[in-house]
C-alpha cells in the first residue's frame, strides 16, 4: 500500500471512525482530535507538494488497477480542499458548540476529506467513480447534522446529486467500452462518433451536478437556509466545486477536446442560461445565505463555460477562479454564520470594524476589483470567451455584473441599517473569517504563485488586453454607481436591476415552488405513479374479473350447446363440413 494512500485516504477514515465512536462526554477532546486530523491532512498534502509520484497496484479483473498520480495540479486542488477543511473545522468549534449532532458533522467532514483526496489523486476512472459515489454518505451526514429536521432536504440533495452521478457512471462505462481500460493516463479519445460524444456529454453532466449548474442546483438554496453554514463552506463551496472542475479537466484531457467544437458550443449555450438565470435569481432573494447560494450556482456555471471553451487561458482561468471563488464565498458564508449566531439581521459597520473589513475584502474580490484574487481569474476567462466571440464575452460580463449587484445590495442591508450595537464574536469564528478575507487580497497581490502551479497542468499563455480591462473596470464602475445611487435614492442597492428583475418575472419565478426542477420531476413522478397504479388496477380487473366472467359465460354457452342431443351434434358436424368445403373449393 502506498504511503499516499495511507496518509490521504486511510488515516482520515480511521480518524472519522474514532471520532464517531468515542463517547460524547469527551466532546472537547474530540474537537481537538478533529482539528488535529484536518491539520495532518493539510500537512501530508504540503509535504508531498511538487513531488511527482506514480504508484500502480493491480486490482480485481478487467484490467482494473488502483493507481495514483500526484502532480502539482492535483496537489493544488487538494490544498484548496484541505485549507478550507481546516478553516471550517476551526469555525465549527463555536458555530456548532450547542449542536448535539456536531460529532456527526465532524465525522462526515473527515470522510469527505478522504474521498475528495482519493478522487483527485487516483489515475483510475473506476476509483474516481467509487470515491465520488462514496461522498454521498458524508454529504447526507453533514446535512443531517443540523439541529433542524433536514430529512427531506437530505433526500432531495441526495436524489439530485445521484442523478448527476448516474450520468457520470454511464459516461465512464462508455469510455471503458471504447478503450477497454480505466487508467486515465492511458486513455486518448476524440469527439468523433456517437458513442464518444455521448460519453463526453454524460461526464460533463456529472461535473455539472458537482458544480451546482441548473437543473442540479435546487438543493443548494434550501441547504443554505437549513443546513449548517459550515456545510455550505466546505462541501458546497470547496469540495463539490473542486471535484466538478477536476472531472471537467479529466474529460477535456481524455477526449482531447479542441476549442470551437459543435458539442462544446451547444453545452456552453445551455450552461450560459444557467449562469444568467441564477445570477438574476440572486437579485430576488430575501435571505443573505440564499443569495450566496444562487451566486454559487451562477459562478459554478461561469467556471463550467470557461472550461468548455477548451482554450488553455480560459481553462486555467477557471481553475484560478475556483480558488478565488472558494476564498471569497467561504468568507461571506463565515460572516453569515457569525451574524446568524448573533441573532441579528444588520450590523453596525462603525462599531464592528473587523467583520466589516472582512466583508469589504471578500466583496472586493467577488466583484472583481483590481489586485484582488478574482480580478485576474475573470480577466483570463474573459480573454478566452472573447476569443470565441464577443457574444460569449458579453454573457460572462453580464453574469459577473448581476452577481455583483446582488452581493452589494446585501452588503448595504447588513451594514448600513444599524448604528447602535457592538457584537462580540468568538475568536474561533473570527480566525477563519479573517484568514479567508486576507487570502482574497494576498492571492490578488501574489496571483503569479497559483498561476505558476496551474501552468504545470495547463500550459497557457496570458496576454494583457487593455480593452478587456477597460470593459471590466467600466462594468465594475457601473455596478458600484448603480449601488450608490440606488441606495441613496431608494434605500435599495439593486438600483435599476430591481425593475429589470421584476419585468422579467424573476421574482415570481423565485417564489414559485413549481419552478423548482426537483419539484417538477417529483410531480412527473407522482403522475407516473398514479398512472401506473391506475394501469395496474385496470390490468387486475382484466385478469381477475373480465377474464373470469368471460370464461364463465363461455362455459355456460357451451353447456347449453353441448346438452347431449344427437340431432344437435349431427347439425354441428354438417356445419363444420360445409365450412371445410367452402374453404377448400
Amino acid at each position: 500500500m502506498s504511503i499516499l494512500t495511507l496518509f490521504l485516504i486511510i488515516i482520515p477514515i480511521l480518524c472519522a471512525a474514532v471520532l464517531f465512536f468515542v463517547p460524547e462526554k469527551y466532546r472537547k477532546y474530540k474537537e481537538i482530535f478533529f482539528i488535529t486530523a484536518v491539520v495532518f491532512n493539510l500537512w501530508a498534502i504540503c509535504f508531498y507538494f511538487a513531488k511527482e509520484i506514480f504508484t500502480y497496484a493491480a486490482w480485481a479483473a478487467f484490467d482494473f488497477s488502483f493507481s495514483i498520480i500526484m502532480s502539482k495540479f492535483a496537489e493544488f486542488l487538494l490544498i484548496i480542499s484541505a485549507v478550507f477543511a481546516l478553516l471550517t473545522s476551526i469555525f465549527t468549534v463555536s458555530n456548532m458548540k450547542d449542536n448535539p449532532r456536531g460529532t456527526l458533522f465532524n465525522t462526515g467532514m473527515l470522510l469527505a476529506v478522504s474521498f475528495v483526496n482519493g478522487a483527485v489523486i487516483t489515475d483510475s476512472l473506476i476509483f474516481l467513480l467509487i470515491f465520488i459515489e462514496a461522498l454521498a454518505v458524508p454529504f447526507v451526514m453533514m446535512i443531517l447534522s443540523s439541529s433542524n429536521d433536514n430529512k427531506k432536504l437530505a433526500v432531495k440533495a441526495f436524489t439530485i446529486t445521484a442523478v448527476a452521478d448516474l450520468f457520470l457512471m454511464m459516461g465512464i462505462g462508455f469510455v471503458y467500452a471504447l478503450t477497454k481500460t480505466m487508467n486515465i493516463s492511458e486513455i486518448s479519445l476524440t469527439l468523433t462518433g456517437l458513442l464518444p460524444i455521448t460519453a463526453f456529454i454524460c461526464i460533463i453532466i456529472g461535473a455539472a451536478g458537482k458544480l451546482g449548474v441548473m437543473p442540479f442546483h435546487s438543493w443548494m438554496p434550501e441547504a443554505a437556509q437549513k443546513a449548517p453554514v459550515t456545510f455550505m463552506v466546505f462541501m458546497a463551496t470547496a469540495a463539490e466545486k473542486v471535484l466538478g472542475i477536476y472531472i471537467m479537466y479529466t474529460a477535456l484531457k481524455i477526449f482531447g477536446v479542441e476549442s470551437g467544437s459543435c458539442v462544446t458550443y451547444v453545452l456552453m449555450g445551455i450552461v450560459a442560461v444557467s449562469a444568467l438565470l441564477s445570477a438574476l435569481l440572486s437579485n430576488s432573494q430575501k435571505s443573505f445565505k440564499k443569495m450566496l447560494a444562487y451566486t454559487s450556482v451562477s459562478q459554478g456555471s461561469f467556471m463550467m463555460i470557461a472550461m468548455l471553451t477548451a482554450l488553455p487561458v480560459a481553462v486555467a482561468g477557471a481553475v484560478l477562479h475556483l480558488l478565488a471563488h472558494t476564498i471569497y464565498k467561504s468568507c461571506l458564508f463565515f460572516g453569515a454564520g457569525i451574524i446568524e449566531d448573533s441573532k441579528v439581521e444588520s450590523v453596525s459597520c462603525k462599531k464592528n470594524p473587523y467583520i466589516f473589513m472582512c466583508f469589504i475584502l471578500a466583496i472586493a474580490s467577488f466583484i472583481g476589483v483590481p489586485y484582488f484574487a478574482a480580478f485576474y481569474s475573470k480577466e483570463m476567462i474573459y480573454e478566452g470567451a472573447l476569443h470565441l466571440g464577443v457574444v460569449w464575452h458579453i454573457i460572462m460580463v453580464l453574469v459577473t455584473f448581476f452577481c455583483s449587484g446582488a452581493v452589494l445590495n446585501w452588503f448595504g442591508k447588513i451594514f448600513f441599517n444599524n448604528d447602535d450595537e457592538f457584537f462580540e464574536y468568538p475568536i474561533t469564528s473570527m480566525i477563519p473569517t479573517v484568514t479567508a478575507a486576507l487570502l482574497c487580497l494576498l492571492f490578488g497581490i501574489y496571483a503569479d504563485i497559483p498561476k505558476t502551479i496551474i501552468q504545470s497542468g495547463i500550459s497557457f499563455q496570458e496576454h494583457t488586453n487593455f480593452l478587456l480591462i477597460i470593459v471590466s473596470v467600466s462594468a465594475l464602475a457601473v455596478v458600484l454607481l448603480n449601488f450608490i445611487i440606488g441606495y441613496k435614492k431608494y434605500n435599495n442597492g439593486l438600483g435599476f436591476i430591481k425593475p429589470l428583475v421584476s419585468s422579467l418575472k424573476i421574482d415570481k419565478l423565485n417564489e414559485s415552488e413549481n419552478a423548482d426542477p426537483y419539484n417538477m420531476a417529483m410531480n412527473i413522478y407522482y403522475y407516473f405513479a398514479d398512472a401506473s397504479f391506475s394501469f395496474d388496477k385496470a390490468l387486475n380487473w382484466v385478469y381477475d374479473i373480465a377474464f373470469v366472467k368471460s370464461v364463465l359465460f363461455c362455459s355456460k354457452v357451451l353447456q347449453k350447446v353441448h346438452n347431449g342431443s344427437l340431432s344437435r351434434y349431427i347439425f354441428w358436424a354438417l356445419c363444420g363440413l360445409a365450412v371445410i368445403i367452402l374453404f377448400f373449393v
